[in-house]
């Protein structure tokens, strides 16, 4: 047991594994009605596939543009991550890649071909440096998420991530589970709570943040539409991330602020931004083509029908007008002439001659 209250036992969210048993239900029943299915099947392998070869040219571009920590190169990073890998028990110790990043503050987590690997934005290493706290909570966090198997479950849960508000709260969950195990990587809540005022507020502004400060914005800036963010974002706010941190500092429960009802409504009919490991977009396409899938055969069946519906028609009114045809008098002269209209003009008589 750690000073932060933390173990491996405790360091995912009891609402994450709510979320999961929710969205898995549905998957599941999702690709059993695709098993029942020919076309959505055929057209799912071919989206996999595409979702597969993206990834490997992603990979690509880590091994041959991206810098390899190893014991060689960037020796003390890959001491740094080797230790956090132990610290956290994963299982295989994941390639790790530097990236130049234009100025961005990130890392992420992904896998291919049944390898993972971490990426480190370049300016995060240079922000937080090579051995310290921070880049061990940002570690620990990408860890999380191999360590959870939320890569793997992204692509099995793929067709249940679509569900409003769930899919979100699930990825959401996942991600305050993973700053669990950064928290825990570092064994320093003070890092941790540093390397979150640098990623909100910048390297040179982080200096003199005040973390309680930061983190009441989450309490305090409430609201109709700060609440519709919320819903629809995969991620938490950062202020709600820092004021989970505070929240292992101090050892108290994790805070939790109102939302505005209405919201609800609204983040309903929303897609909202990225998932857990950047699947937002692929999750809208793959959400796309699985209701084309579903549609195409409905859509046929209705214009066959219709098409059906419309011969019925057209031989409907040639018969009526076979009837038509029998009922009509077949020598138009027959029928009685008109009667002349009387004058009231009289002719004279004619008048007695001599």
């Amino acid at each position: 047991m750690s000073s932060t209250g933390l173990t491996l036992d405790n360091l995912t969210l009891p609402k994450e594994k709510t979320y999961l048993g929710i969205i898995a239900v549905i998957a599941g029943a999702i690709w059993l009605l695709l098993l029942c299915l020919i076309f959505p099947i055929f057209f799912g392998l071919g989206f996999a596939l595409l979702i597969w070869l993206a990834n490997g040219l992603l990979i690509a571009r880590l091994k041959s543009e991206s810098v390899k920590v190893s014991d060689r190169q960037l020796p003390e990073l890959n001491a740094v991550f080797k230790e956090v890998c132990k610290k956290l028990q994963c299982n295989g110790t994941p390639e790790l890649y530097v990236l130049q990043s234009g100025g961005t503050l990130n890392a992420f987590a992904t896998r291919h071909s049944g390898r993972n690997f971490v990426v480190l934005y370049s300016d995060m290493v240079e922000a937080y440096g090579v051995n310290s706290d921070e880049i061990k909570f940002i570690l620990g966090h990408e860890i999380g998420h191999i360590h959870r198997n939320h890569l793997l479950k992204l692509i099995l849960l793929g067709p249940g991530l679509w569900l409003p508000l769930v899919g979100h709260a699930y990825s959401r969950a996942c991600e305050a589970s993973c700053d669990r195990y950064g928290a825990y990587a570092t064994e320093n809540i003070d890092g941790a709570l540093r390397a979150m005022m640098k990623l909100s507020g910048g390297k040179e502004a982080a200096r003199a943040m005040n973390p309680d400060c930061f983190a009441e914005q989450y309490h305090q800036d409430r609201g109709f539409f700060i609440s519709w963010h919320e819903l629809i974002s995969g991620y938490p706010t950062l202020s709600q991330r820092m004021a989970n941190l505070v929240a292992i500092r101090d050892n108290t429960q994790m805070p939790r602020a109102g939302r505005n009802p209405l919201a609800y409504l609204f983040a309903f009919f929303s897609m909202g931004s990225s998932t857990s490991g950047g699947g937002g977009l692929l999750t809208t396409i793959f959400v796309i083509a699985l209701m084309a899938g579903l549609a195409l055969p409905a859509i046929e069946g209705a214009q066959k029908k219709a098409r059906e519906v419309q011969r019925q028609a057209e031989l409907h009114q040639q018969q009526q007008s076979l009837l038509d045809e029998k009922s009509t008098p077949a020598n138009p002269n027959t029928l009685q002439p008109l009667a002349t209209e009387s004058t009231s003009e009289t002719t004279p008589a004619p008048t007695a001659t001599n």
